[in-house]
């Protein structure tokens, strides 16, 4: 009851998410229904009840329509996940802030050189390409560890002529394919006699975003292009949502004091230990960050656009996904998107509006130890 109360009371509409994620799972294993009753200002009351992903109330309640991988109203922009994905999951108005928050964030606001937000659009990015059934595959050949789609070495892969990896050392590069939900998610890209990648792995799109851990066996299969096993398209700014005036997902995070060997689901893997990403600080690859949602965005001077990252930031957090010298979030990076951004979408958008220190670290859950 105070989750509904707490998402709608004393609004004109809310969204809520019938998953285990948002309700918890008191019966596990058994299929379970929400029902919904509201009264609304002008004396009507309206009922609405529901088994799929989610249901929105508002003047009348009815079920959200989904479509892709997991586009949901309120937004019309394409999203990948379903809707009960930890991604796709706002943060609930009880979230338990971590008992070590206000630690973790003192030493997040200055462990780069660039105290300050950027998000990383031309260089460390992730260009997405777009393809259909249509698109030619190419072989792609796994040079160091090859996850989903790869256990074999390789995979056929629908590259488009002239697709480019990201520019700076990660060189990462996503290929989706909407119609079908899948991801193929390449780091350290590159084309010479033939296309390699030195950690390579689909993704189900339709699916919860979650692979499994690496302790699992096959180990492997808990590996993708990013440091902390997330799908490419986990957390990135796109074009169309930016259009739209909202971000309906969390958004995916790296900084340097990532701390390294542990991990929380979603994750599925840690990141390694450097001299900058120890085992002993920092938040691990999963932990969830969130703007102060007591912060009136209004106040900051924002952009537009940087008030629309600002509310996904308060509304869904940010996840911890990678290392990075700078403290950093990511746009699509693809030909067409590069071009869109000119104008709607600027590396230091929200530099000087959000200081890192207006953050705070939600609960860190259960810890697997990666030993790396």
């Amino acid at each position: 009851m105070s989750t509904v109360a707490n998402a709608c009371v004393g609004q004109s509409s809310c969204t809520l998410w019938a998953s285990n994620w948002q309700f918890g799972d008191p019966c596990w294993g058994t299929a379970k229904r929400l029902a919904v009753q509201a009264a609304c200002s002008g004396g009507s009351t309206t009922t609405g009840t529901t088994t799929t992903s989610s249901t929105t109330t508002s003047s009348t309640t009815t079920s959200s329509t989904t479509t892709g991988g997991g586009t949901t109203n309120p937004g019309t922009a394409w999203r990948p996940f379903s809707a009960d994905s930890p991604w796709n999951t706002p943060i609930d108005a009880n979230a338990k802030v971590d008992p070590n928050s206000a630690a973790l964030v003192s030493d997040f606001a200055t462990s780069s050189p660039w105290p300050f937000f950027t998000i990383n659009i031309q260089s460390y990015s992730v260009p997405v390409y777009y393809v259909d059934g249509s698109t030619p595959p190419q072989t792609v050949r796994a040079t160091v560890v090859g996850g989903q789609g790869f256990e074999t070495g390789s995979a056929q892969v629908p590259i488009p002529v002239g697709a480019m990896p990201a520019e700076g050392t990660d060189r990462h590069l996503s290929i989706v394919n909407k119609q079908t939900n899948q991801e193929w998610g390449m780091w350290d890209t590159a084309n010479g006699s033939g296309w390699t990648c030195s950690v390579c792995a689909m993704a189900d799109l339709a699916g919860t975003g979650v692979r499994p851990p690496t302790q699992n066996p096959p180990w492997w299969m808990g590996h993708g292009a990013r440091a902390c096993g997330f799908p490419l398209s986990a957390g990135l700014i796109t074009v169309d949502e930016m259009r739209q005036g909202s971000i309906e997902h969390a958004l995916v995070i790296a900084y340097p004091h990532i701390r390294s060997r542990y991990y929380t689901p979603p994750a599925s893997t840690a990141q390694t230990t450097t001299d900058l990403a120890l085992g002993t600080r920092g938040v691990p690859c999963g932990g969830r960050f969130q703007l102060d949602p007591s912060v009136n965005l209004d106040t900051l001077g924002l952009s537009p656009s940087g008030k629309i990252v600002a509310r996904a930031l308060q509304k869904y957090g940010a996840f911890v996904g990678d290392f990075s010298l700078a403290v950093s979030l990511y746009a699509e990076a693809g030909p067409a998107a590069l071009a869109a951004w000119n104008g709607l979408l600027g590396t230091y958008e929200i530099k000087d509006q959000i200081g890192l220190n207006r953050l705070r670290v939600l609960e860190v859950g259960s810890l697997y130890d990666n030993a790396n």
